[in-house]
């Protein structure tokens, strides 16, 4: 008669790992499989298959982790986007506080399209996460508002003094987001034709002269 398997069998520790450590190894094997297929040949024509190929593990540590696909997509673009944000949030607060405006905002700008350089990560942010489904919709708004958010922070930083209704000043940080996202979208589908400074110049100025008109 075979015995049945212990509940603490699941918590064994193997090789040094613990289940918990096997567990979150795996899933950041997927991510890193998610982030190598959704950047390349997009997400639509990714698989639970082909991920767990590109990962090395099988289909059943997969829904350990992830319900499905669109799960993986989800978590992957939360990370890369957030990622972005944090290393802009660390360009502003090395020129913060008391630093100019140009080398403020440029330090910003210049942090977000740097990161934006990586072409898996930007198809991944600006392409492959568009018309998934509601879910996935809801999740880039609420992260589109989040950089909306950082960009009014930094315009009462250097404007501290402001006079602007709060929907004025909410749809005036979604209007900058916008143009800094199309550019940027632009500059991956050109096949980054053109050399980043170039980017980071337009955008500073966009930027700055916000600011300017906030001061008048």
């Amino acid at each position: 008669m075979t015995s049945k398997r212990r509940p603490e069998a699941a918590g064994r520790t193997y090789g040094g790992e613990s289940a918990a450590e096997r567990q979150a190894r795996q899933r950041q094997q997927f991510m890193a499989a998610g982030r190598q297929l959704f950047g390349s040949v997009g997400y639509r024509a990714t698989t639970v298959r082909t991920l767990c190929k590109q990962a090395g593990l099988i289909d059943r540590y997969f829904y350990k982790n992830f319900v499905d696909t669109e799960d993986l997509l989800a978590a992957v673009y939360a990370e890369a986007i957030d990622d972005i944000q944090a290393t802009v949030m660390r360009a502003l607060m090395q020129e913060l506080p008391g630093g100019h405006a140009e080398r403020i905002v440029t330090a910003g700008v210049g942090a977000f399209f740097t990161s934006f350089e990586n072409p898996e990560v930007a198809r991944i942010c600006w392409l492959e996460v568009l018309g998934v489904s509601a879910r996935i919709d809801a999740l880039y708004i609420e992260r589109i508002q989040r950089f909306a958010d950082l960009l009014i922070t930094l315009a009462r930083t250097l404007v501290p003094d402001m006079k602007l209704h709060p929907d004025d000043m909410q749809f005036t940080g979604f209007g900058l987001v916008g143009a800094v996202s199309q550019s940027a979208l632009q500059w991956l589908l050109s096949g980054y034709r053109a050399d980043r400074q170039h980017l980071v110049a337009a955008n500073t100025r966009l930027l700055l002269g916000a600011v300017q008109m906030l001061r008048s």
